[in-house]
């Protein structure tokens, strides 16, 4: 299996959270001087810190903390055979994989500890980490939503791109912490952890629609022409 990791996107994803890390501790620190002189300036301080460290936190979990999404899929999908391709900040959602079933998208979810899914809820025990979530640590959010989101969005662009082709699209929500426990009841999509993947991927879709050979190779082909412009598509 190839993998393709848009590295231009994730440099230009760190140096933002750069800047919103030490912007938001910058005026974080203005707010807290101008405490005792000026309460409004100080008020205006302590907002755009807040926010700014929030944002910086999210970019950071997200495409600088190592290992990254992109670095555990490689990995992990190491093994696959050449029908196989993992494309990553290329397309409208990070992580796609495509396969003789057309288009996989990855939703990953770093997690640890125990993740449910019962009756329409999901719910994780994060214990002391529910406080980072404060200052922008990933909380679990609706993974299902959040993926039925992202595989419109690939939908929609391949619709427009290849309106020619019947491509397949479909989503997987995937827990990358070693340390992630998954018990999922009843979900609407697929959930597991990430060593259940690479089977899933080979076993576990069998059955569904398959692309021809010959709708593969030009998926391919548009595919590597993305990443041959070096741009993310939206």
């Amino acid at each position: 299996m190839e993998a393709f990791v848009n590295q231009p996107f994730l440099s230009r994803r760190a140096k933002i959270s750069q800047y919103c890390t030490w912007g938001g501790m910058a005026a974080l620190l203005l707010g807290l001087f101008m405490a005792q002189r000026n309460l409004l300036v100080s008020y205006i301080g302590l907002l755009i810190g807040m926010v700014g460290a929030m944002v910086g936190a999210h970019y950071t979990s997200t495409y600088v903390r190592e290992p990254r999404a992109d670095q555990v899929f490689t990995h992990l999908l190491d093994g696959l055979d050449k029908r196989y391709a993992l494309y990553c900040y290329y397309l409208p959602s990070n992580i796609v994989v495509l396969s003789h079933y057309g288009l996989t998208v990855l939703l990953p979810k770093a997690q640890k500890g125990q993740i449910t899914y019962q009756n329409g809820h999901w719910q994780h025990k994060a214990g002391i980490r529910k406080a980072l979530q404060l200052v922008g640590e990933p909380g679990l959010g609706n993974p299902e939503k959040e993926l039925n989101t992202e595989v419109e969005w690939v939908k929609a662009w391949v619709i427009k791109n290849m309106p020619e082709i019947e491509v397949p699209v479909q989503g997987v929500v995937v827990f990358t912490h070693p340390e992630a426990v998954v018990d999922v009841h009843d979900a609407s999509v697929p959930a597991m952890v990430s060593v259940e993947l690479p089977e899933y991927l080979k076993v576990g879709m069998k059955g569904q629609t398959t692309l021809t050979t010959a709708n593969q190779k030009e998926l391919r082909r548009r595919l590597d022409a993305v990443v041959a412009a070096g741009k993310r598509v939206s």
